[in-house]
């Protein structure tokens, strides 16, 4: 199974504050497409304040919604060369389960 998050890393000048503010706004807003439950458990997103950063889990349609949705708010909340954006999959291999027979 893939894994994927969209990593949103800020200048310095940015106040973390807002960031986290402006999470809230996009969680409210992808509640309103998807459901609050659904964000909950299918959007885990993190403000890093030491890394100037916010980790979005995007590996389903909600966190990925909501990605866009925050994206789309910090460029018009701080300018375009306040944010850069990192997206990164991985893929997880499982460990064949035994079966008992």
């Amino acid at each position: 199974m893939a894994n994927e998050c969209t990593i949103f890393r800020f200048t310095r000048s940015v106040p973390m504050r807002e960031v986290e503010m402006t999470l809230h706004l996009a969680r409210m807003a992808a509640a309103s497409l998807h459901g609050e439950d659904r964000v909950r458990i299918q959007a885990p997103a993190i403000v890093d304040r030491i890394n100037h950063s916010c980790r979005i889990d995007t590996t389903r349609d909600v966190g990925q919604a909501l990605s866009l949705i925050f994206g789309g708010y910090v460029r018009h909340e701080f300018g375009d060369d306040a944010v850069q954006v990192e997206r990164f999959a991985s893929i997880q291999t499982q460990q064949p389960m035994e079966v008992a027979t």
